[in-house]
């Protein structure tokens, strides 16, 4: 099932009896270590049946919540489930007997969240921000390419070029490759006396016909198939060389390069190579986001704190929340309008009614900002935390 099929499941749940449960868990190199996400899920579970808003909940819906904790636990404790990801999206009402799991490439902070409907936005902007990615592997005279969804590497096409063969052709990945041999360029034999540099300067002619051949065949691809982003994998000067060859549209979209044997490599690895990549973007990202947050600070085009940046949502204005990871705060939410807030107060809500708690206004703060489309950082720089009251946004307009 691909992700639109699978989303579009997802969206459809309904069920008056139980509610869903939603998780969002981090599977980052530094959340492997120690196995430091089976900790964080334990205190994730604890924190929300410890909070259970249980005069909502009749005992079936808070049973099926329960078992819905035990299976979630259950499926990350098995190895085999939390391979070629760095997070996962699972959603869970036993009940119903409704059970999903999206492995993804990033998650924005931990999140356990049991209501009457799957919490699913951010699923929407992981794709978004994802995007479609393509990898070419080279080397001398093969060439493979893969694409890369959000839980694994597909080969999609396999390209073979060796010694004088001058006329190939991308074949999918279908079945065995076919080749149309020519004999040597004139129709005769190689010419004697060559020497050692006529040779090597045959052996170079032939590489970068096959480079220009692969980048000829890549460039068909995407006209067909559009990606965002294009790695490139294989020995270093040859990643080096390939590149020259490629169409602008394509040199544009090279988001970096990777050092590895083409026959040698998995698709989970490749899955694993292209994530690194992606988290070094999103790293070098965050600092010019912080750069832009500290000069708009002067101009009013941003906020610093928890409550200014809840107001920005309030107006609309919000562009950009940078939330610092790992913080949270409690907080309430206006029963009508979904305005958030930090005190309860019924002067704090336009109808007049006393606000609800919620649990960690931080959450509904990001799940109220994906709903108005704007985008949002996690600040993992400890240098870059410092410079931000534990949230803060770049408006779109100031009032």
């Amino acid at each position: 099932m691909n992700f639109g099929d699978q989303i579009g499941r997802l969206l459809k749940f309904k069920n008056k009896r139980h509610p869903i449960t939603s998780l969002y868990l981090k599977l980052g190199p530094d959340e492997r270590q120690n196995f430091k996400y089976r900790i964080t899920l334990k205190n994730l579970i604890k924190e929300r049946r410890d909070n259970l808003p249980r005069t909502e909940f009749k005992k079936e819906a808070l049973e099926s919540i329960e078992s819905d904790f035990n299976m979630m636990m259950d499926y990350v404790d098995n190895m085999s489930n939390i391979t070629a990801c760095r997070g996962l999206a699972i959603f869970s009402s036993t009940g119903a007997g409704f059970w999903d799991v999206f492995k993804v490439p990033l998650v924005y902070r931990n999140r356990l969240i049991v209501n009457w409907s799957p919490l699913a936005r951010q699923l929407f902007r992981i794709n978004d921000e994802f995007g479609d990615m393509a990898v070419v592997l080279i080397d001398r005279k093969k060439a493979k390419l893969f694409r890369i969804s959000l839980d694994r590497a597909e080969e999609i096409l396999g390209y073979f070029y060796p010694k004088y063969v001058r006329t190939t052709k991308f074949q999918a990945q279908e079945g065995k490759f076919k080749q149309r041999v020519s004999p040597a360029v004139g129709g005769g034999k190689v010419a004697q006396g060559y020497g050692e540099y006529g040779f090597q300067r045959m052996i170079e002619n032939e590489m970068h016909q096959h480079f220009k051949n692969v980048s000829e065949k890549l460039f068909n691809y995407y006209q067909e198939n559009k990606f965002d982003w294009l790695i490139i994998g294989g020995a270093d000067q040859l990643r080096t060389d390939f590149s020259n060859h490629l169409h602008t549209y394509l040199y544009k979209r090279i988001l970096g390069t990777i050092h590895v044997d083409i026959d040698a490599i998995k698709p989970d690895e490749l899955v694993e190579e292209a994530f690194d990549l992606l988290e070094k973007m999103r790293l070098q990202n965050e600092e010019k986001i912080v750069e832009e947050f500290e000069e708009k600070l002067g101009s009013r085009l941003a906020l610093n704190g928890l409550q200014p940046s809840l107001n920005a949502l309030i107006r609309g204005q919000a562009r950009l929340l940078l939330i610092s990871e790992g913080f949270s705060h409690k907080g309430y939410k206006c029963p009508e309008t979904g305005f958030l807030v930090l005190e309860n107060k019924e002067s704090k809500c336009p109808e007049g009614i006393k606000p609800i708690p919620v649990l960690d206004v931080v959450d509904e703060a990001i799940e109220e900002a994906l709903g108005q489309r704007a985008e949002i950082q996690i600040i993992v720089d400890e240098k870059a935390k410092k410079m931000i009251d534990g949230i803060g946004a770049i408006l779109r307009f100031k009032i």
